[in-house]
């Protein structure tokens, strides 16, 4: 086992999204509209309990794969015929275990990944353990050398260049890297996240008779390509590390329908859950933005951002919902409202040209579809 840990600077490029352009003009030329539909489980209850928190679309758009904690399957749902096609049994401990449960992505059309915060392990489709990633083979992790570190729960496992990238949170200067994990060497590259800088601010805290509950902005890292493309909720600057030339770069956006990132500052901690609960609907309020999708029949990104509106008398909570599109280099294309949508999209992804939105529908798996037509 080695231990090593390399510091590695890469060119950090900064482009500024232009403001002169008209954004508004790519979604005037198209109607968007919405449908439901709902997965036939069959004689199987499909897992929703953790609102799809660990579930991923296949690489070809066909199938669609939830992991169920409770009975520890990989339920494998075929999109096209809308129905859940087979439960795919998984170890929970033995030499082929998952551990606890983690966060789930698909690697590709045969494997996928599971990750818990010490370990990224590999797996076929039918079980078999191939590979385990343990991160205090790289001192970082739970027992890391530099105290305070913590590993996102997402990650990209890059078999082909042998290769774990992950997001690196300090607590104690609240700092974010992209760590780059050389899995041939144990070597480690990091590289400064800028537009995270200000996560911290947004770090609220309960704290009251020995509770204390953590919430902080969710941050993503997906790799579509030869992008790794790193966005958190409170602005619209994307950065992306590409695998061929070896850097990192930067885009901010000037949007022409929302701010470009969250503005006001609040309290770090509260004693009361009145305080804290309504500190958390105060940041909903402000502008969120969720990580951008890549729709391979368009060729282009799409990233929803949503506002929550103030909840008056008792009403359900209500969200304005904005829809970007983003060319291939994330250069931005356009951005409309999209008044079919009232509330923060569920988990969703793009197949076929629609962006499909995860929806409970009286305990079903169901799918609002986004569609963009022609004019």
């Amino acid at each position: 086992m080695r231990h090593l840990s390399y510091l590695t600077l890469i060119v950090l490029i900064s482009c500024q999204g232009k403001s002169n352009k008209n954004y508004l003009d790519f979604f005037s030329n198209l109607n968007l509209s919405i449908d439901t539909v709902i997965i036939d489980p069959g004689d199987e209850i499909i897992f929703l309990k953790h609102q799809l928190l660990n579930a991923d679309i296949g690489k070809d758009g066909k199938y669609f794969y939830n992991f169920n904690s409770d009975d520890h399957t990989l339920e494998k749902i075929n999109l096209d015929e809308l129905r859940l096609e087979e439960k795919l049994p998984f170890e929970r401990e033995g030499p082929n275990g998952t551990g606890p449960s983690g966060a789930m992505s698909v690697h590709n059309e045969n494997q996928i990944t599971m990750t818990g915060y010490g370990q990224t392990a590999l797996f076929s489709m039918d079980g078999k353990k191939l590979m385990t990633l343990n991160f205090e083979d790289f001192f970082i992790g739970k027992k890391a050398t530099k105290g305070g570190e913590r590993l996102k729960l997402d990650r990209v496992l890059d078999t082909n260049a042998n290769r774990l990238y992950v997001i690196i949170h300090s607590y104690i200067d609240e700092s974010y890297t992209l760590g780059i994990l050389h899995l041939d060497t144990f070597k480690v590259s990091r590289l400064m996240l800028e537009s995270f800088g200000k996560l911290s601010n947004y770090n609220i805290i309960f704290n009251s008779g020995g509770i204390r509950i953590f919430e902080s902005p969710p941050v993503s890292l997906e790799k579509v390509g030869t992008k790794v493309i790193l966005s958190n909720l409170i602005t619209n600057t994307l950065m992306w590390y590409d695998t061929e030339m070896d850097s990192l770069f930067m885009k901010s956006y000037n949007s022409q329908l929302t701010a470009n990132h969250k503005e006001n500052e609040f309290e770090k901690e509260y004693e009361t859950p009145e305080e804290f609960e309504v500190a958390k609907r105060k940041l909903r309020q402000e502008i969120n933005f969720m990580p951008p999708i890549w729709e391979e029949q368009g060729a282009c990104f799409y990233r929803f951002s949503y506002q929550e509106i103030e909840n008056i008398g008792g009403e359900k909570i209500r969200s304005k919902v904005y829809l970007t599109a983003l060319d291939k280099d994330l250069n931005i294309l356009g951005e409309t409202l999209v008044p079919q949508l009232t509330k923060k999209p569920g988990r969703h992804f793009a197949k076929d040209g629609e962006i499909w939105i995860y929806e409970n529908i009286n305990d079903e798996m169901g799918f609002v579809r986004l569609k963009m037509e022609k004019k």
